[in-house]
């Protein structure tokens, strides 16, 4: 050897690998943060589908109501009023005096 104390020489190896590690795991945490987040984007894109789809089956199963055609009038009830000249007010005519 060079004279370099062995032991030394070995901790400076194991520094050199400890820093090494550090990097990769540092890169690995990043890898794994964005990873994360296109996993939550992928989740979310599929549960609009999921949304889409189920809103699409349910007005597959309603009637159309174009097709049904124009909707029956609602019956209006026999009091005076409901009926359509009840909205005009009639007014108490006074009487001339004397008669």
């Amino acid at each position: 050897m060079t004279g370099q104390d062995p032991g030394r020489h070995l901790l400076d190896r194991i520094d050199a690998r400890e820093t090494a590690l550090t990097c990769e795991i540092e890169q690995t945490r990043a890898q794994i943060d964005d990873l994360t987040a296109k996993l939550r984007e992928l989740d979310e894109a599929i549960d609009h589908l999921r949304i889409t789809r189920k809103t699409l089956l349910q007005l597959a199963d309603e009637p159309d109501p174009a097709l049904e055609g124009p909707a029956p009038a609602p019956m209006i009830p026999g009091h005076p009023a409901y009926q359509p000249d009840s909205h005009r007010i009639r007014r108490h005519r006074p009487t001339p005096a004397g008669t």
